[in-house]
C-alpha cells in the first residue's frame, strides 16, 4: 500500500488535466484520435476528452504530456 502510493507519487499514471488562462495541460493521455485547429480529440485510459475552439495548437512536451493553446470554448468528457 505504502509501495503503491510512492511509486504514484515517483511516477504517476493518473490522467491529470490542468486548465490556465492560457491553455490547457494534459498528462497520461494515450494517443491524440483527431486534431485541426476547430477540434482535438484525446483518448485516456477512462475516458475521451474533446477540446473546441479556434486556432487550437498542439504543443508535445514529453510522451505522454500536452499542452494546447488557442482560442479554447469547451472541453467534453466522454465516458469509455
Amino acid at each position: 500500500m505504502i509501495l503503491d502510493k510512492i511509486k504514484n507519487y515517483v511516477d504517476p499514471n493518473d490522467l491529470e488535466i490542468h486548465v490556465y488562462k492560457s491553455g490547457i495541460y494534459i498528462v497520461n493521455y494515450i494517443c491524440i484520435s483527431n486534431f485541426n485547429d476547430k477540434n482535438i480529440k484525446i483518448s485516456t485510459k477512462y475516458k475521451n476528452i474533446s477540446i473546441f475552439g479556434n486556432k487550437l495548437v498542439i504543443s508535445k512536451l514529453k510522451k505522454d504530456e500536452l499542452f494546447i493553446s488557442g482560442d479554447i470554448d469547451s472541453i467534453i468528457f466522454d465516458g469509455k
